[in-house]
């Protein structure tokens, strides 16, 4: 058996006052070769994209105000190969649609997943709001076993949601070190 692994990131985010501000691009690749039955070919790749855009101008420094920020994301999964089973992408969960525990929504040959999340900085702790939407692209089927229909999953899923993240900022912490 021979394999391939590959991962290039490209990462220029930044903190702005406390928020992460920038762009964030992932590209992955595996690859097999497995030699027995039907001479089995594994294959997957994966693209993230995710932007940290701020929705004000602010003044960089110790002390200064974090931006509200707008976060958008995407993340493509795909396979060519004959992919098992335990390989296949998986839908739900706290890196992927929230609202879902990890695999509940379905596992698949390709994925796509699509969020949007505004962040807006509130005395030393950020309130956020989310829009999330995965989709197997009408490949779970395609999936040795066909898992997705032998659990009744569903292929799709949304989330949406309010939060709060506590703690202080990055600028705050900078305030209170030198009090």
């Amino acid at each position: 058996m021979a394999f391939l692994h590959a991962n290039i990131t490209r990462d220029n985010t930044k903190f702005l006052n406390g928020a992460l501000v920038g762009e964030r691009d992932v590209f992955q690749v595996d690859q097999g070769l497995g030699i027995g039955t039907k001479f089995p070919f594994f294959n997957r790749h994966q693209l993230a994209i995710t932007r940290f855009i701020p929705l004000l101008q602010v003044e960089e420094g110790a002390g200064k105000t974090a931006p509200p920020i707008l976060v958008l994301h995407g993340n493509y999964g795909g396979c060519v190969g004959d992919l098992p089973g335990y390989e296949a992408f998986t839908l739900g969960g706290p890196c992927s649609v929230r609202g879902y525990n990890v695999g509940e929504i379905w596992a698949a040959r390709n994925k796509l997943e699509l969020a949007a999340e505004i962040r807006v900085p509130v005395n030393g702790a950020f309130v956020y709001a989310f829009a999330e939407h995965g989709n197997d692209l009408w490949s779970s089927k395609d999936v040795k076993g066909n898992p997705t229909k032998a659990y009744l999953r569903k292929g799709q899923g949304s989330s949406y949601g309010v939060g709060i993240k506590l703690g202080l900022l990055r600028g705050d912490r900078e305030r209170e070190t030198q009090r």
